[in-house]
């Protein structure tokens, strides 16, 4: 996530800047989580009400979700671990099985300088892992010591998506972005379904590696530190850091997709870099959204589009922070542009990594000490929703209906009006025609109700 200096930007690209619409200022607060934990890198879960914070250092705690820290760490391959700068533990995830085959994969600077993509296994403490049995899948040659990326998550394919950087220097001075045989600069994508070594998918754009290496899904990357999948579209969602004087956002589809060349570095985001031997600028895709480094801001941190089930307001909005404003911003399509809320400013604490609970509820981490839950107190619409349709169709004798859980909030189901559930419940399991809505209630007896959906 580095900022090193470069000349400036040789002129402004033709293709279009993605317009801000609705610019507005809704202030929340950042409720404290854990204040012990130091160096945060990376915030998820494994499918149950456990947090499992990594730490740069090499050490994964866990934290309940009111902050209270276990005692061992989860994880700790400090021995491993080069720590400091962009180098350290990097990514955690859990696989999508996790309840039933006990593994995890994180992806780590080792002591010569390289990155680690290895998979562990928990031990019989559901609360300790097992640092014998790492399985090292495989090793990304680092030139540099910067843009080693560092996000993981798993795709709704079910596959491992990795976010690795260009190798590092400044202005990529190897072109890895654009060599599509170098695994830098990518968005890699692997099967590891079977528990053992790993597969390459073979709808991966470059499988039979005439054309470029078959881990690489996407390529024209600078350092997408943070990745992630909305849990509703299934839509790739990359905070990639930029050069010196933009930030890019980038959005795409997994399922029959591949191959996105984003175009570093002949563009920065919407600008011209360096553009030579490279291709028409149609050849590139361009960012979901840019922002320039005015007001302070330098490095995008990326985060996850809300899924959660406590804020109407924020639902279907993506959000993401910037290192050196500590400013907390959500994006969303609005018509043909993309809306912009600047939710607030924690200055001059500096963001590192976003992430999220079981229920879809979002976390922040601090470079220096500290989780911080995001919350807004004055907000007062739980999440109400059914689905994107109008109109479902009934297909055999029974259809589950479903809306955002929390167990804070209770479901009052209708159809036609009536009501004919009221519990804690988020879903129905419809066996008669007819128009339903949920009513949903939080804790303070706030409600709100969806829009019907016919079956």
């Amino acid at each position: 996530m580095d900022r090193m200096n470069m000349p400036s930007l040789i002129q402004i690209s033709t293709f279009l800047l993605l317009c801000v619409s609705d610019l507005s200022y809704s202030q929340f607060s950042l409720q404290p989580i854990n204040l012990d934990v130091q160096q945060v890198t990376d915030i998820c879960n494994a499918g149950d009400e456990r947090l499992f914070i990594a730490q740069q250092n090499g050490v994964v705690r866990i934290c309940d979700l009111n902050g209270t820290l276990f005692n061992a760490p989860f994880l700790d391959i400090s021995t491993k671990v080069i720590s400091g700068g962009e180098r350290g533990l990097l990514g955690l995830v859990f696989s999508p099985d996790f309840k039933n085959d006990r593994l995890f994969y994180v992806n780590y600077t080792g002591l010569d300088g390289d990155n680690r993509i290895s998979r562990f296994t928990v031990s019989n403490d559901p609360d300790i892992a097992d640092p014998a049995s790492e399985e090292i899948l495989f090793i990304i040659d680092q030139p540099f010591s910067n843009h080693n990326g560092g996000g993981m998550k798993f795709g709704p394919d079910g596959f491992l998506y990795i976010g690795s950087g260009d190798g590092g220097a400044a202005g990529d001075p190897q072109n890895n972005g654009q060599d599509p045989y170098s695994i830098l600069g990518k968005i890699l994508r692997l099967d590891v379904g079977a528990g053992q070594g790993y597969l390459i998918p073979s709808d991966n754009p470059f499988y039979d590696g005439a054309n470029g290496d078959p881990l690489v899904w996407s390529l024209g990357l600078r350092n997408p530190w943070r990745i992630s999948f909305d849990h509703t579209t299934g839509e790739l969602w990359i905070g990639d850091v930029g050069q010196n004087k933009w930030e890019e956002i980038d959005r795409e589809q997994v399922i029959g997709g591949g191959g996105l060349n984003y175009g570093w570095k002949c563009y920065e985001a919407n600008a011209v870099y360096d553009t030579t031997s490279c291709l028409n600028v149609s050849a590139y895709e361009p960012p979901y959204y840019a922002y320039d480094h005015s007001g302070g801001n330098c490095s995008v941190t990326g985060g996850f589009v809300y899924r959660g089930a406590l804020h109407a307001s924020w639902y279907g909005r993506y959000f993401y922070t910037d290192y050196c404003t500590g400013v907390i911003h959500s994006i969303a399509d609005s018509g043909n542009m993309v809306s912009e809320i600047v939710h607030g400013s924690f200055s001059p604490f500096t963001y590192s990594t976003l992430g999220e609970d079981v229920f879809g509820e979002l976390y922040i981490g601090k470079t220096g000490t500290g989780v911080f839950k995001l919350t807004d107190p004055g907000d007062c619409a739980p999440v109400a929703h059914i689905s994107d349709e109008d109109t479902l169709q009934l297909c055999g004798p029974t259809f589950t209906l479903s809306s955002p859980f929390h167990p804070d909030l209770t479901y009052s189901w209708y159809r036609n009006d009536t009501l004919i559930q009221s519990s804690g419940s988020s879903e129905l399991i419809a066996d008669i025609g007819g128009h339903y809505e949920v009513n949903v209630t939080d804790i303070n007896g706030c409600t709100t109700i969806s829009d019907g959906v016919f079956v």
